[in-house]
């Protein structure tokens, strides 16, 4: 209990609350980053704007993934421009060393079909502690048992 009588749900938890709020905002962080793209930017150049808080490995299968032949041509041809913004929905799972959130990742894209909204839900885990999180796993939310 806390000084108030009140329960200090984070006594009973593996992370404080400082670190649950440096986690969640690396989560969101890499949402805006994720889904914001342009279809001049090379695989590398777009990797380069998640590696500050995401695993080497997972920036390795991201870079991949968006340089996909049929992928990348449909967003070259299109003239395709994302802006992402990510909002946490809720966590889903953590341990001592990770937390894994439901992001929803909503995007305006512009094209040369003209303008569209998208939005895709996302499960992210972090693995870290403290103020220190990186981002290890992404996966569409309706995979798995999420």
């Amino acid at each position: 209990m806390s000084q108030s009588g009140q329960p200090d749900i984070y006594q009973w938890l593996p992370f404080t609350q400082s670190g649950l709020a440096a986690a969640a905002a690396t989560v969101t962080r890499f949402g805006d980053a994720y889904g914001t793209y342009s279809y001049s930017e090379s695989a590398s150049a777009y990797g380069a704007s998640l590696k500050a808080f995401t695993s080497a490995s997972l920036v390795n299968q991201i870079e991949a993934a968006y340089a996909a032949p049929g992928v990348a041509s449909a967003r070259a041809s299109a003239k395709q421009v994302a802006a992402g913004t990510a909002t946490i929905d809720s966590i889903s799972a953590f341990g001592p060393t990770s937390l894994t959130f439901y992001l929803q990742v909503t995007q305006r894209i512009t094209a040369t079909s003209g303008a569209s909204r998208q939005s895709t839900r996302y499960s992210v885990t972090v693995t870290g502690g403290g103020a220190s999180w990186q981002v290890t796993s992404v996966d569409l939310a309706t995979v798995g048992n999420s």
